[in-house]
C-alpha cells in the first residue's frame, strides 16, 4: 500500500515537472536558448539542452546536478527544487541579474569553449549574479579550532586542495541560499528580470 501511494506521488510530481517543462520559458535551454531542452540541473532549477548539460555535468555535481527530464528517475526533493525555482525565467533572472547590457549569450549553435565559458562565469564565478547573494570566500570559511581532526586533515592536504574543498563547500551551499533569497526578492523586481528576459 506504501509503495502504491509512493508510485503514485512519483508520478504526480513527474506530470508537475513536465507541466513546467511545458511552461513558454522553459521550453529553450536556460544558457543556450536551443529549443526543446530535456535536461535539467536540478539543484539550479533549469532546464537546458544536452549540449549545455555536458557542460554543467563537468562543473561538478556540487555545482549542477544533471538530470534527463525523461530518462532518470528524480527524487521527489529534486522535482520539488525544480517547481520552488519556478523554471528558467525565475533562475535567469537572479543568476543573470547583471549580465552586462550588450553582452551575447552563446547561441545553440556555439563553439564547446564558448559555452564552457559562459556557464562557468554565470554559474560557478557567479559573475552575473547580484552582489548580495554571492558567497564570498571570508564569509563561508569553514572554521575550525586549531586541535580539530578537521583542521588538521585540512593542513594536511596541502594549500590547492584545501583551497578547493573551501570553494566546493561555499557552491553546493549557493542553491540553498537562492532559494531562501526567492522569498526575500521584491517580486516586482523579478517580474520586471523576467519581462527583460522575454524580450
Amino acid at each position: 500500500m506504501a509503495e502504491e501511494y509512493e508510485s503514485q506521488t512519483s508520478s504526480e510530481q513527474m506530470t508537475t515537472l513536465r507541466e513546467l517543462l511545458a511552461q513558454p520559458d522553459n521550453q529553450f535551454c536556460a544558457d543556450c536558448g536551443a529549443p526543446d531542452p530535456k535536461w535539467a540541473s536540478t539543484n539550479i532549477g533549469v532546464f537546458i539542452c544536452i549540449k549545455c548539460s555536458g557542460v554543467h555535468r563537468s562543473l561538478g555535481v556540487h555545482i549542477s546536478k544533471v538530470l534527463s527530464v525523461t530518462l532518470d528517475e528524480w527524487t521527489d526533493s529534486q522535482i520539488e527544487t525544480m517547481i520552488e525555482v519556478g523554471g528558467n525565467a525565475n533562475a535567469n533572472a537572479i543568476y543573470e541579474a547583471f549580465l552586462p547590457p550588450h553582452y551575447m549569450k552563446p547561441g545553440q549553435d556555439a563553439a564547446v569553449e564558448e559555452r564552457s565559458e559562459f556557464i562557468r562565469r554565470k554559474y560557478e564565478d557567479q559573475e552575473f549574479l547580484k552582489p548580495t547573494l554571492r558567497i564570498s570566500s571570508s564569509s563561508s570559511m569553514p572554521m575550525f579550532s586549531s586541535n580539530s581532526k578537521n583542521s588538521l586533515k585540512l593542513h594536511s592536504l596541502g594549500k590547492k586542495t584545501s583551497n578547493k574543498m573551501v570553494r566546493n563547500s561555499r557552491l553546493s551551499r549557493l542553491s540553498h541560499a537562492f532559494r531562501k533569497s526567492w522569498k526575500k526578492c521584491d517580486t516586482k523586481e523579478i517580474d520586471a528580470k523576467i519581462s527583460l528576459v522575454r524580450s
